[in-house]
């Protein structure tokens, strides 16, 4: 692909072979073996001059979109310098930094401390490193402290060096990205390696371990699983067929040119950790339930998650937008291409989970039903629009889920599906399927050396590359799809591709996993509100029937039609309505009961994709797989 002027390709030179502690390295020791009390224990030698010396603990890690890092979980924090404790203070309007008093004559300090894990999942996905006691998942940014940057003669975040070391608890084993120097008596240790590819190269440990090879012996993909259980590791062979299939598509999708060396899915499999995603250049950071490979209903429910991290690797890291570049860690990062960042890939996410086979075509298009469904129920996009949730994205990832239909969430993934899926239908239609998206994708996100590298882009990159492949107003199409308020989310992806969204009152197989993992019942497509097993009433849908009867997020509801609450009660009662049921709701909100009445005669509603006749089938042609 031609290469703008803006798009400059920016090598980040990480350091990747193995080699002896170099001079320059800060020599990094992480102690895991208590990881079961949920301690890890830090230490540091850095080499400084005479002085003061600032000292940043990270927090804006690339991936994240918004601060992460666990300062306030980091406790015994010392410095010292020949034997001798030293002076340090805390920046005073910033809590990540700290300044530390250096002593004449002093070559290098001693910075020890201890990250205090959170407990179960507390804090959920914004917590990095997290551990049960039979695994970890191991964050590099949370066990380290790094040099001020910007100070005159500091090395930039390609040349700051650690030479890293791991302890675990005897009989664990180990999988991340970095090459392994050597392992011995329970200890790990790599070769000098750059700070940005540290922070980019996670690890997984634990007592029960499996690696799968994707591609035989080339060894250039592989899924690293740590669990809670050997009974856990037991993936079907129909899932291990499709993640094997998955690299080849993703090469038919993005060409030939890899922007890694190889590349490793970290699996984490746990009750007792946050469920997560998290993007690296040559790995990626997954975590799911304990049995989530052995039950069918968790798979299908986390189908697109190693294709969605997998894209990140070409689109967010290798390919990525100027404004979330930034020096260092302290850095705030623009976000409002994350409609790119995140959208796209999580269009192309779905579209590899049904080509490699994680998804069966029916489940696709069920898939986008849910999609379409949710995103026509968020009313806030009529004063919200898509570019104000990428630009809000640091505000809006840990918001809870009560209201979003109302302030809308980070709805740049979803929306970001079917404006993508859109942007392809619409490919195909102009060409008259001579060109795809997949053509995009090759042209922008295919051009990596098989190394781990950054190259920046504008949006004005996006645009012309897309209209190298087909000439389009896409500046004008995607300003009234992402920067002006709309009433419907973009749905002509779905009926130009051959299909209607509609609804019926038996849901589809995968709504009902769905609904039946999150436990509770969900209603939102008919009275406008969910409720979880026990009662308690969710997001709700401004002006949906039960909105307008007075229910509202953190009611609890106790009786239906006077009867004790109960998840098939409630259903019955609202299928009952289409064939002149009452619907009567007692519920609770504080110290108060009411009843809600509800004015509502449409039954049991639920999305589904109805062919269109007459129209071709563009959705089921680009869903088709591209390998043999």
């Amino acid at each position: 692909m031609p290469r703008s002027v803006l798009a400059v390709l920016v090598l980040i030179a990480f350091t990747l072979l193995p080699s002896p502690a170099a001079a320059g390295d800060i020599r990094l020791h992480v102690d895991a073996s208590e990881v079961a009390r949920k301690v890890i224990h830090v230490r540091e030698v850095i080499p400084t001059q005479p002085e003061s010396l600032t000292l940043h603990y990270p927090q804006w890690i690339p991936g994240r979109h918004r601060p992460v890092g666990q300062i306030a979980n980091v406790t015994e924090f010392r410095a010292a310098a020949n034997g001798k404790v030293l002076t340090w203070k805390r920046a005073d309007a910033d809590p990540f930094t700290v300044d530390v008093t250096i002593p004449d004559g002093c070559k290098e300090i001693e910075v020890t401390f201890d990250l205090l894990l959170a407990a179960g999942a507390e804090g959920g996905a914004q917590f990095m490193t997290v551990a049960s006691p039979k695994l970890l998942m191991l964050n590099w940014n949370d066990v380290l402290m790094y040099p001020q940057l910007d100070l005159p003669g500091a090395a930039p975040l390609e040349e700051l060096t650690f030479a890293p070391m791991v302890k675990l608890p005897a009989g664990w084993a180990c999988g991340t990205a970095l090459p392994i120097k050597g392992a011995t008596a329970g200890v790990t240790t790599f070769g000098s390696v750059a700070l940005g590819m540290l922070v980019d190269s996670p690890l997984l440990a634990g007592e029960h371990v499996r690696e799968v090879p994707l591609d035989g012996a080339s060894g250039k993909h592989r899924v690293f699983i740590a669990c809670d259980s050997v009974a856990g590791l037991d993936a079907p062979e129909a899932t291990l067929a499709a993640w094997k299939r998955l690299p080849g598509e993703a090469e038919k999708l993005f060409g030939p040119a890899k922007p890694y060396t190889n590349y490793t899915f970290l699996l984490g499999l746990s009750n007792h950790i946050p469920r997560a995603g998290i993007e690296h250049h040559q790995s990626s950071d997954n975590r799911l339930a304990e049995l989530a490979l052995v039950k069918a209903g968790e798979r299908k429910a986390s189908a697109t998650l190693f294709p969605h991290e997998f894209v990140h690797s070409w689109n967010g890291k290798y390919r990525r937008p100027a404004d979330m570049l930034k020096r260092d860690y302290q850095k705030p990062q623009q976000t409002r291409l994350l409609w790119v960042y995140e959208g796209l890939t999580n269009y192309l996410g779905w579209l590899l989970a049904v080509r490699s086979g994680l998804y069966t075509p029916d489940e696709g298009r069920d898939y986008l039903a849910m999609t379409a469904a949710r995103m026509s129920n968020v009313k806030a996009r009529g004063w919200r629009p898509l570019d104000d949730t990428a630009a809000a994205a640091s505000t809006l990832f840990d918001a809870t889920g009560a209201w979003r239909s109302a302030r809308r969430s980070v709805d740049f993934y979803d929306e970001g599906t079917l404006l993508w899926l859109e942007a392809d239908v619409l490919i195909r239609t102009r060409t008259k399927g001579a060109k795809t998206l997949d053509d995009f994708c090759k042209a922008f996100f295919g051009t990596g050396t098989g190394a781990p590298e950054v190259e920046r882009y504008a949006l004005d990159d996006v645009l012309k590359a897309l209209n190298e492949v087909a000439p389009y107003d896409w500046k004008g199409h995607f300003a009234r799809r992402v920067e002006a308020v709309a009433e419907a989310p973009p749905l002509d992806g779905i009926t130009s591709g051959g299909w209607a969204l509609a609804y019926s009152d038996k849901p589809t197989d995968l709504f009902t996993t769905m609904e039946g993992l999150a436990k509770g019942v969900n209603l939102a497509d008919s009275v406008g509100f969910s409720v979880s097993a026990d009662g308690l009433v969710g997001d709700t849908v401004p002006n949906s029937p039960g909105a307008k009867a007075g229910l509202a997020p953190g009611m609890k509801l106790i009786a239906v039609n006077g009867r004790r609450f109960s998840p098939d009660g409630l259903k019955a009662a609202v299928g009952a309505t289409k064939s002149g049921g009452k619907l009567e709701l007692l519920a609770e909100s504080g110290d108060f009961f009411k009843t809600h009445v509800i004015d509502y005669k449409d039954g049991l509603r639920y999305p589904r994709l109805d062919r269109t006749a007459g129209k071709p089938d563009v959705l089921g042609e680009l869903m088709g797989p591209k390998t043999k």
